[in-house]
């Protein structure tokens, strides 16, 4: 779910492919070979009936819409063509985002609580599970909680269906494991919520908060060491404090945080923050005036990558991405050779027609080169 509550469309994309405005290719071996990348996998909502509820009994029923819509979304065989795309670009790195655990209980109207529930979806177990299906060696290096829902009544009356849905939000970075050791290793896993986050106010008194989060590992690519983190930006950004909203407080933590070293830092992230087209958001803006380089735009400065957003079902026939908000960003001794898009091709569907994930996926082929 790239924007929790409201997503922008999207237009145009070649999935697993270089994307230029006359060639398309395979990501291609080079100097250093270092290979990242990012992919929102779209947690299966945005969340936009329950945010757009007035009354109790609209969000009782703006649950039970957003798990129908989840499960409409087929998680297990969208992280099986995720898989796919992660490897065909071969990450050593990837950073994941919308990694959601969905909980369902039966829900007793006599008394108004919640039973014991079940796990329907996990979707990091089942985007472990299809790589190594498919024969590929990830582990998952670092692991963080966005935000969290508990078991929440649902209900749509009179005839019902009448169930409790809980949520869990994470985001993670997997790391291969199979190569040697001297040539890749990845330490020092962090990760943290920010502090600049929303809170969410439902109809029926309850009050959430939603806090955004990072996480980062050290990494050694034959013998240079770097910093890799991934996160997910605000995306509802309508709220300003002391002049800046959200998102760029959490960016400025970011830069502060942990992309705050002597290290040549990586960031593969949903940034929420549209770098194309014109005009940038201004989160995006506080990177580059931060000295960070946007490895599309250092090769492509003239394609628009698009990498957001397909619609909510993922069940377009046709690629709706309009804009680039995923994003590759490096600061220091780091050298992009080559990016690609991934999973926005027509042969990167499910077999029942949806598409990966809301998003595309961005790789980048880096040189951390000599201090």
């Amino acid at each position: 779910m790239d924007n929790t509550f409201r997503k922008f469309a999207s237009l145009i994309l070649l999935g697993g492919c270089l994307h230029t405005p006359a060639l398309a290719q395979s990501l291609s071996n080079g100097n250093g070979d270092l290979r990242v990348m990012t992919y929102n996998a779209n947690e299966g909502t945005d969340l936009l009936e329950v945010q757009a509820a007035a009354t109790p009994q609209e969000f009782l029923a703006a649950v039970v819409q957003t798990i129908t819509q989840v499960r409409a979304t087929d998680p297990p065989a969208r992280m099986k063509a995720l898989a796919k795309q992660i490897i065909a670009a071969s990450p050593d790195l990837v950073g994941v985002q919308e990694l959601d655990q969905w909980t369902t209980a039966p829900l007793d109207l006599s008394s108004f609580s919640c039973g014991s529930g079940t796990t329907e979806f996990d979707m990091l177990q089942e985007l472990n599970d299809a790589l190594l299906a498919q024969g590929a060696h990830y582990k998952v290096a670092v692991r963080r909680q966005q935000y969290a829902f508990p078991p929440i009544p649902g209900a749509i009356f009179p005839a019902g269906p009448f169930v409790c849905v809980g949520l869990v939000n994470e985001i993670a970075i997997l790391a291969r494991t199979d190569l040697d050791s001297s040539r890749f290793r990845v330490s020092n896993p962090q990760s943290a919520q920010y502090a600049a986050s929303l809170f969410f106010a439902t109809p029926t008194g309850a009050v959430f908060p939603f806090p955004r989060a990072w996480a980062s590992v050290a990494a050694s690519f034959h013998g240079r060491s770097f910093r890799f983190i991934t996160t997910h930006l605000e995306s509802v950004d309508t709220t300003p404090f002391l002049g800046f909203s959200i998102r760029e407080l959490q960016g400025g933590e970011l830069r502060a945080g942990p992309a705050n070293t002597a290290l040549p830092v990586v960031i593969a992230m949903d940034s929420n923050s549209q770098a194309a087209p014109l005009p940038q958001d201004p989160t995006d803006i506080d990177f580059t005036l931060a000295g960070y380089a946007d490895a599309w735009s250092r090769i492509f400065p003239s394609d628009q990558g698009f990498t957001c957003c397909q619609a909510e079902l993922d069940n377009n026939p046709v690629s709706q991405l309009s804009q680039r908000i995923d994003l590759i960003l490096t600061l220091g001794s780091v050298e992009a050779q080559n990016i690609a898009l991934f999973g926005a091709t027509q042969a990167s569907k499910t077999t029942s027609g949806l598409w990966p994930s809301d998003h595309a996926g961005v790789a980048a082929q880096l040189v951390i080169e000599t201090q």
